[in-house]
């Protein structure tokens, strides 16, 4: 985790969105809020404060980027404003050495919607781009459906992502050091996210990072401390941990988690949000998500995000990066120049 000092402070926020604290231990809903804030440095320009790096990535968590976006684009507009669609493209990989800065094109200012794209660079490259709308409240009847949540196994009764690689480090033995690694780096991050996954990884899969072939995932996720009535934050969380687990879902579906050998390179390409209503990112969450195809050299994932209650609170579509190592490349290679070679013999 890289954190920025603020040289500059233009307001007391320091416990903004936060109704909880306990005194001796970590107060995740702080290191939530700031892990998705920004830094107003001048008119439409703004700063990032943290930047987190997970372990074997390239660069930020790009939900973070996303997160960070959409905070600096809706400080831009009118207070009875909420955002409805976020559309991204991830351009270059983000250094957590120096800040994000975050500069915001004012595009329309109506009467029901406004319209942002917001810019981030570092070393005056561009590195990310989004395009934000945000629409007033609707009072006037309108039509009104949703798809079911699909009958699944509740948060209460599944263990943590955390407990998962804790139960894979108490395996002592043919753990391989790598795998260590991760997972003592992971646990050392203690991310501000509860994230459980419906069908929970076995040791073995963990160490040999490969699982059956699954097109669908489902996870319940929820922040880790209490926040206070704010949803433009909550929202902002939400689009935090919406590409948390949702490009690799492309990956699952051809029997790879992200730590397999067999694959060289996972990275977000872009990212989509529809926020069909608020929600609190605060109570479980659960992110049903779908992965209809992968083909040279990219996955394709679709995301639906439910409210404990049954509510769709949010859909979500990704293009990304799914490359195989080049090891897996060359066996794979082999096998289709022995199977080749026996055809031939056969005939």
């Amino acid at each position: 985790m890289s954190t920025f000092a603020n040289k500059i402070n233009f307001r007391n926020n320091q416990d903004e969105g936060i109704i909880e604290k306990v005194e001796g231990e970590i107060d995740f809903a702080l290191k939530m809020r700031k892990a998705v804030d920004v830094q107003l440095i001048d008119t439409n320009l703004y700063m990032s404060k943290e930047l987190w790096l997970p372990w074997g990535s390239r660069g930020a968590f790009g939900g973070q980027i996303v997160a960070q976006s959409l905070r600096a684009a809706w400080d831009t507009v009118d207070e009875e404003f909420f955002v409805h669609s976020l559309h991204a493209y991830f351009i270059l990989a983000c250094s957590v050495e120096i800040p994000v800065v975050y500069s915001v094109q004012r595009v329309r200012d109506g009467k029901s919607y406004a319209t942002r794209i917001v810019k981030a660079t570092q070393r005056g490259k561009a590195i990310f781009v989004c395009s934000c709308s945000f629409v007033k409240p609707d009072d006037s009847v309108t039509l009104s459906h949703q798809t079911e949540m699909p009958q699944t196994v509740g948060p209460e009764t599944l263990p943590s992502d955390i407990e998962v690689l804790q139960n894979t480090l108490a395996i002592t033995e043919s753990l391989p050091e790598i795998v260590r690694k991760r997972a003592q780096k992971r646990l050392e991050d203690d991310l501000p996210i509860d994230s459980r996954a419906v069908i929970t990884l076995s040791p073995q899969q963990v160490i040999s990072g490969s699982i059956e072939p699954n097109t669908h995932s489902q996870r319940w996720f929820k922040t880790r401390g209490l926040l206070n009535d704010d949803m433009k934050l909550h929202a902002c969380i939400i689009a935090y941990a919406s590409d948390s687990g949702f490009i690799t879902t492309a990956a699952a579906a051809n029997g790879y988690l992200i730590s397999s050998r067999s694959i060289g390179m996972i990275a977000s390409l872009d990212h989509t949000i529809w926020f069909h209503t608020p929600a609190r990112a605060d109570t479980w969450l659960l992110y049903d998500i779908h992965s209809p195809r992968t083909n040279n050299g990219r996955g394709m994932a679709f995301g639906k995000i439910y409210s404990q209650d049954g509510t769709l609170v949010a859909t979500t579509a990704q293009e990304g990066i799914v490359r195989l190592s080049e090891r897996e490349q060359e066996k794979r290679k082999e096998n289709i120049a022995t199977n080749a070679t026996g055809t031939e013999s056969k005939l």
